[in-house]
């Protein structure tokens, strides 16, 4: 008996690491939402706002970490390169869908290295413009351009992200060419648009400065016109059909992470979108909330990157270039 009992004992003791570690309190550490833009973009606000909800609910921080640059790739590569214990996490948008067809030598492959946790929310862009730029409609903006072939400056936030591509796909509609300026993230390329330094920018986080003025929208990049700007028509309603270009933000993490941690992580995320002062918080921003399982987000990515890499090969976008 006490032979038997001994055995037993030592079976429980030498039982796995990474068995004891899923069955033990998850989460038990900070864990990380890292996001690679800028913090004050819509991709910052909506990691932000779930991350508050989870430090709420399980009593651990969730630090929203910024690492913009390179394309994602640094941001990416943090969670590349971190331990698959569940306390890291990639907030992801179309440019880590699209970056394989951009990037030569790309160190990671989407659906290899990572696994989709669940999509947070989408969120259409709006084409806006400084005040003093000639134009109030979408199709005013596009006769500017022809005048102009490649001399006005349209703000972005990286080569392959939507606030790129969603210009991308009127110019491809319209055979029109712009000047197109790079930046690290949203918030240098609002404070040169909101100078007038730079004129135009497709982006999802400028409600405020158009509810204050301080730049025109001419129309909404989705498929449905935004509620807190009802006057302001889809860009397909302006007269361009069949253009639609919205961004989206979700979370991924190492594709070694033990499932149980991902379903929980994915189920919580569920479950706080469901929420109704959530959704009313996200709607007010322009924001439509999500409510995906992992294979549902990882559906969904896959379709972006195919739907997008049609655009970039057509329009030969390199982000190694």
């Amino acid at each position: 008996m006490k032979t038997t009992r001994r055995l037993l004992l030592g079976g429980i003791t030498a039982a796995p690491l990474s068995v004891r570690a899923q069955t033990a309190r998850y989460p038990d550490r900070p864990v990380r939402f890292v996001v690679a833009y800028t913090a004050g973009g819509a991709a910052d606000t909506a990691a932000r706002l779930i991350g508050q909800r989870l430090t709420e609910k399980w009593g651990v921080a969730v630090v929203v970490e910024n690492r913009p640059g390179g394309n994602t790739l640094i941001a990416t590569q943090s969670v590349q390169r971190a331990p698959a214990d569940g306390t890291s996490f990639l907030v992801v948008s179309l440019s880590f869908a699209l970056n394989p067809a951009m990037i030569a030598n790309l160190p990671y492959e989407p659906f290899r290295d990572f696994t989709a946790v669940g999509l947070i929310a989408s969120v259409p862009n709006i084409l806006v413009v400084h005040p003093s730029f000639p134009a109030t409609t979408v199709s005013e903006f596009v006769e500017v351009l022809r005048q102009r072939p490649g001399e006005i400056a349209v703000a972005h936030t990286g080569i392959g992200t939507i606030t790129h591509l969603a210009g991308e796909l009127l110019y491809e509609m319209t055979n029109t060419r712009v000047n197109s300026v790079a930046y690290g993230g949203s918030a240098p390329a609002h404070s040169d648009v909101l100078s007038g330094r730079v004129p135009a920018m497709f982006d999802s986080s400028m409600l405020p400065h158009i509810q204050d003025g301080r730049v025109r929208a001419l129309g909404v990049t989705g498929a449905r016109r935004i509620p807190s700007l009802p006057n302001v028509p889809t860009i397909a309603e302006a007269g361009y059909p069949g253009y639609e270009a919205s961004s989206w933000y979700g979370l991924v993490a190492r594709s070694d992470t033990p499932p149980a941690m991902v379903e929980s992580v994915s189920a919580e995320i569920r479950t706080i979108l469901r929420a109704q002062d959530m959704q009313e918080t996200l709607v007010s921003r322009a924001f439509v909330p999500a409510d995906t399982t992992p294979a549902q987000f990882d559906a969904f990515i896959r379709e972006e990157a195919r739907r997008w890499t049609d655009l970039v090969r057509k329009r030969n976008i390199r982000a190694d270039a």
